[in-house]
């Protein structure tokens, strides 16, 4: 290639393009360019700083977020070498927090320096979202790698994300490598065994960065009247029968998810017969559960994002303090509430304002238990916020 398009195929920041590099931010904004390199979406790309002096390389997108970093310095990384290497790190990096686990995220897109690609273990199926183009256009390739560095009977490519059509990538869900499951995948999440739709389940099939979360309870099952909000399929309600639970009303807005939740029940072997199964909208039933004024001796409550984009702020603080004044409401003396938001524009600070709020609407006066991060196979990247998606509080209501 010559000097001149070599050139041509770099991105030249500006002094605030200079500044996310030196804080190792690996995401580069159309507004942190001088100039952009002319080149295909997923081409990988040098930038460099005004002088020329190359700082690194990354995934060129034609949106405005337009660079996914790869990697700092001036050597051109290989794009599959380094997948391997980093594919091979993660890897190691769950045998050692998730030991025993047979379902895990095996890779968390930017937090294992992978932007643009998630890969949830299932047993031996992985399922795999590839969200940028310089990704996406080596889907094969991708497969292959996870492969040779793993043992897998398939590789299901779940790309139906959001935002998939500003990269250019097609809606779509297929196998990459072996065959699509014909049945739901039996697979066991933290203690209990679920039935997975690796191809029509939510996020890749099911919620692997709360699967620790119900064991925070386990001191206060026995014996507990519990209320599952959001219960999709029943992981929460699973453990709470297992550890003894009196009984449990479970709240989705899906009847499919209920009615898988009904088949996890089984196949564990709880009686189903304690769990009051509730469709609808979970704002609704709660407001009908507080006109009963039914009590219970914990409440979980695990909605959906609220606020994925800042402009959204306001009305998730709306939101999220009805349910939780309605869940402090509904609870007995002595009584927990679970909350969680997995929206990393609603901050940790901003939740914990609006459960204060919450608990001083509904008169009560509570205490942290436990407060919740996303686990280990979900790491987030020190300085970079984005990353840092899930929180939550367990508090205890004092009598």
């Amino acid at each position: 290639m010559t000097s001149i398009k070599k050139a041509l195929r770099r991105a030249v920041l500006n002094e605030s393009g200079v500044e996310r590099v030196k804080s190792r931010h690996p995401w580069l904004f159309r507004g942190n360019l001088i100039q952009a390199p002319v080149c295909a979406p997923g081409d990988i790309i040098a930038f460099t700083d005004r002088r020329g002096q190359v700082l690194g390389w990354g995934l060129w997108s034609e949106g405005a977020l337009c660079i996914r970093v790869l990697s700092f310095g001036s050597h051109e990384p290989d794009q599959m070498e380094l997948l391997r290497s980093r594919v091979e790190r993660a890897l190691a990096v769950r045998k050692c927090w998730c030991a025993g686990e047979e379902s895990f995220r095996w890779v968390h897109g930017e937090g294992d320096r992978l932007p643009g690609i998630s890969a949830d273990l299932y047993g031996d199926v992985l399922s795999l979202q590839l969200s940028v183009m310089g990704w996406y256009r080596h889907a094969d390739e991708v497969a292959k790698v996870f492969r040779k560095v793993k043992k897998l009977s398939a590789i299901i490519l779940r790309n139906d994300t959001k935002h998939l059509e500003k990269e250019g990538i097609p809606r779509e869900i297929k196998p990459l490598l072996g065959e699509m499951p014909a049945e739901p995948l039996k697979v066991k999440i933290g203690e209990t065994y679920e039935l997975v739709d690796i191809a029509g389940g939510q996020k890749t099939g099911a919620y692997l960065d709360v699967r620790r979360v119900p064991a925070l309870l386990d001191p206060l099952y026995e014996d507990a009247k519990v209320l599952d909000c959001f219960s999709y399929q029943g992981h929460f309600t699973l453990h709470a029968l297992r550890k003894g639970a009196a009984e449990v009303t479970a709240i989705d807005q899906s009847q499919s998810a209920l009615e898988r939740a009904k088949e996890n029940i089984s196949i564990n072997g709880l009686p189903c017969a304690k769990v009051t199964f509730r469709c609808g909208n979970a704002f609704d039933i709660m407001r009908e559960i507080d006109a009963d004024r039914a009590r219970y001796d914990i409440v979980i409550m695990d909605p959906p994002p609220f606020s994925p984009a800042r402009g959204q702020l306001d009305s998730a603080r709306r939101g999220y303090k009805e349910l939780a004044v309605r869940g402090f409401r509904r609870l007995d003396a002595g009584g927990h509430l679970v909350f969680m938001s997995c929206s990393h524009a609603f901050t940790r600070d901003m939740l914990l304002d609006t459960l204060n709020d919450a608990a001083r609407d509904a008169g009560s006066v509570c205490h942290i238990v436990h407060e919740i991060h996303q686990p280990q196979d979900h790491p987030a990247l020190l300085g970079v916020p984005e990353t840092d998606y899930l929180k939550g509080f367990v508090m205890g209501v004092e009598e």
